[in-house]
C-alpha cells in the first residue's frame, strides 16, 4: 500500500490529511470512472479534487488507496 500525494497539491499548503478509500468486495464493486470530492468541515471546504494515480490503478475491487490531500487551512 502506498501514499499517493494528489496532483494539485499546492507546495504552499500547510496542512495535509490521508485519506483512505476501500473499495469493496462484490463483483463489479471498481470503477475505472474519474471520481471527485470535495472535503468539508466546519468552517471552509476544498474545492472539488479529483483522486488519481499516475503509476497504478485506483479503486478495484477490494482494493485499499491510501491519498495525501494539502490545504491551506
Amino acid at each position: 500500500l502506498g501514499v499517493t500525494p494528489l496532483a494539485d497539491n499546492n507546495k504552499s499548503d500547510h496542512y495535509y490529511y490521508q485519506i483512505l478509500v476501500f473499495t469493496g468486495q462484490r463483483t463489479n464493486a471498481g470503477t475505472d470512472s474519474k471520481v471527485y470530492f470535495v472535503l468539508s468541515g466546519d468552517n471552509d471546504q476544498t474545492q472539488i479534487r479529483l483522486f488519481s494515480d499516475p503509476h497504478r490503478k485506483i479503486f478495484q475491487r477490494g482494493g485499499i488507496n491510501s491519498f495525501i490531500i494539502a490545504v491551506p487551512k
